[in-house]
């Protein structure tokens, strides 16, 4: 099944200004197929701020473009949205035939990024073992904020290597570290990262999760919700915006900042239930950093304000009438 990618139509216009062009992106994403249907364009499989000395001949003179698992927005109509969250975008995985043999797909993807992939893309070596039980430990701990000695202390090693770790799979686009906004702030904030498992397909396996009816029997399915979320936003943001959570010591909060500049223009509340209730966290947010648009996401709500003049709205909709309007 040939999906159409959204990132399709700006490479061809970047290919007339610019001599190369590079798609980056985590291995199995569908780069090759995607340039085969282009011209003259470099595939890498790791972030470029960890790989040294990659495309420096070309500086200046390469766009740069990261191609994510397929979206929301890009899913043909033969596939549900459920299977998109369930199964997550890594083509393979989400076209499979049954879920058994996505789940093979998915396996099988995971032990080769830890037993071979990410060592050789870096150049370094890497402990299997060691690399596999920080990926699963980053799964059930999905959304929580990141506490590099704590990680440490359970996998008896130290905090540096935690962290280096931690570049590696970022590097390898397979988690997030969204971070925690605190500009121009008077409050006592958090200020640690939260991480997420970027692919939820990944991180159902990681979490051993059998089927789309067992994610909703799981402790984890809120924060797999709000991570889904978060991924298909960053997808169809633009360069100027950027993406933070914001929290106080005081119980303020909001699962996701759209910030552009020093701006914050939208505090984003991330719910399960079609049948949300503001929490009292959020309007202290919102009273706090005062951003012109102020919603709640859920997976198939209606549209409509409450009396709080928020907007709540299904993840569908807002990713294709509202973020292109806000940015």
């Amino acid at each position: 099944m040939l999906i159409t990618r959204n990132l399709a139509s700006q490479l061809r216009s970047r290919l007339k200004k610019s001599p190369a062009i590079a798609i980056l992106g985590p291995r199995q994403v569908g780069k090759t197929t995607l340039a085969r249907q282009l011209e003259f364009i470099l595939l890498g499989s790791a972030s470029l701020e960890l790989v040294k000395g990659v495309f420096e001949t070309l500086a200046g003179r390469i766009s740069y473009n990261e191609l994510c698992p397929i979206g929301l927005t890009e899913l043909p109509k033969e596939i549900a949205d459920d299977q998109h969250w369930f199964r997550g975008g890594f083509p393979e995985a989400l076209l499979s035939g049954t879920d058994t043999l996505s789940k093979e797909w998915t396996d099988d993807f995971i032990v080769s990024y830890v037993e071979r992939d990410l060592a050789k893309l870096f150049g370094i070596e890497l402990a299997p073992i060691l690399l596999k039980n920080f990926w699963s430990m980053l799964a059930h701990l999905n959304g929580n904020l990141f506490n590099g000695e704590s990680f440490a202390r359970s996998l008896g090693v130290s905090a540096p290597t935690v962290n280096r770790y931690l570049d590696f799979l970022e590097g390898g686009y397979l988690i997030r570290r969204l971070p925690p906004w605190f500009v121009n702030a008077k409050k006592r904030l958090i200020k640690s990262p939260k991480t997420y498992i970027r692919d939820t397909g990944i991180l159902h396996r990681l979490l051993n999760i059998p089927s789309y009816n067992d994610l909703f029997g799981h402790p984890a399915i809120g924060a797999s919700w709000e991570g889904y979320v978060i991924e298909q936003i960053y997808q169809l943001k633009t360069k100027q915006t950027e993406l933070f959570f914001y929290r106080t010591q005081t119980g303020a909060e909001c699962d996701l900042l759209l910030v552009q500049g020093i701006t914050p223009i939208a505090c984003i509340e991330i719910k399960l239930s079609n049948a949300p209730t503001v929490s009292k966290g959020f309007i202290n947010c919102t009273q706090d950093l005062e951003p012109k648009y102020k919603y709640i996401i859920t997976p198939k709500s209606e549209t409509y304000h409450t009396s709080n003049n928020i907007v709540v709205t299904n993840l569908r909709h807002f990713l294709l009438n509202i973020l292109p309007e806000i940015q």
